[in-house]
């Protein structure tokens, strides 16, 4: 699994931290994870070697600034679920849950002002350079360094509105979290909801092919043999490599007795 990279896209929030920076909305935790991105990467990069002690104790000062990072508490779930204790990751992937809805909804607030400043600012310069038409200005006499100032700032503020308008958001939930909320749900034995991560994981990034192979093995294991040949049908449409044990015992549902195969994780 590789970690979400933030740095590029939280480095578009310094722009917006500076600009709203003047207001009563908080937008400095924006400022706070760029700060600590390339410790948690560090972490991240530790909890892949399964230097677990090491990650922790990068992670403890992240923590003490930022109490609820999302990342950092996605890495102690991580740790978690390879020490089973998986109440204790589910724990920590909900902290991560909260936290990035609350940075969703502080994000799209500020990139809607930002947004709605860029097209203030742009109707402002269309009336001016419109009033300089009205008053019979000859664009192409001594007034046309103005007119040509006008039109590039028309021209920058229609850029600059394109770019905010496209921009992605960064605080959408990953795939891996729901995958990793799927596996702890599944190893206490809660199935049903274990399949609902996996069903999202899937439609967040239809190219994982562990919550392929999980949410396909899960139906199989519930009997649900129907909506395991669809998964299963769309996941080969897509190129996921799905178990070949897997594949076999969904296209033999009907045959008795089978027995229930072990879960991705």
């Amino acid at each position: 699994m590789t970690l979400r990279r933030c740095s590029p896209l939280l480095l578009g929030l310094l722009l917006v931290a500076g600009l709203r920076a003047q207001e009563a909305r908080d937008t400095s935790i924006f400022l706070r994870y760029l700060a600590l991105n390339g410790t948690v990467e560090q972490a991240g990069r530790a909890v892949a070697a399964r230097r677990f002690g090491e990650a922790q104790r990068l992670l403890e000062p992240c923590l003490a600034k930022v109490p609820e990072h999302f990342e950092a508490h996605f890495l102690l779930a991580r740790m978690a679920y390879e020490a089973k204790d998986f109440t204790g990751a589910l724990g920590h992937l909900e902290v991560a849950r909260r936290s990035l809805a609350e940075l969703d909804h502080l994000y799209r607030d500020e990139m809607a002002a930002m947004k709605a400043q860029v097209e203030a600012e742009e109707q402002a310069m269309r009336a001016s350079l419109d009033n300089l038409y009205s008053r019979g200005a000859d664009p192409s006499g001594c007034t046309a360094p103005l007119f040509r100032s006008k039109q590039n700032a028309l021209d920058y503020y229609e850029a600059r509105k394109g770019h905010l308008h496209d921009r992605e958001n960064p605080f959408g939930l990953p795939a891996e979290y729901a995958f990793l909320h799927g596996n702890c749900l599944y190893r206490l034995g809660r199935r049903s909801e274990a399949l609902d991560q996996y069903r999202q994981a899937v439609q967040t990034d239809p190219a994982h092919g562990g919550a392929w192979n999980n949410l396909i093995s899960l139906q199989w294991e519930a009997g649900a043999y129907a909506q395991a040949r669809a998964d299963l049908d769309r996941a080969e449409a897509a190129r996921i490599a799905i178990r070949p044990d897997l594949k076999q015992a969904v296209l033999a549902a009907s045959a008795s007795g089978a027995r229930p195969l072990k879960q991705d994780a």
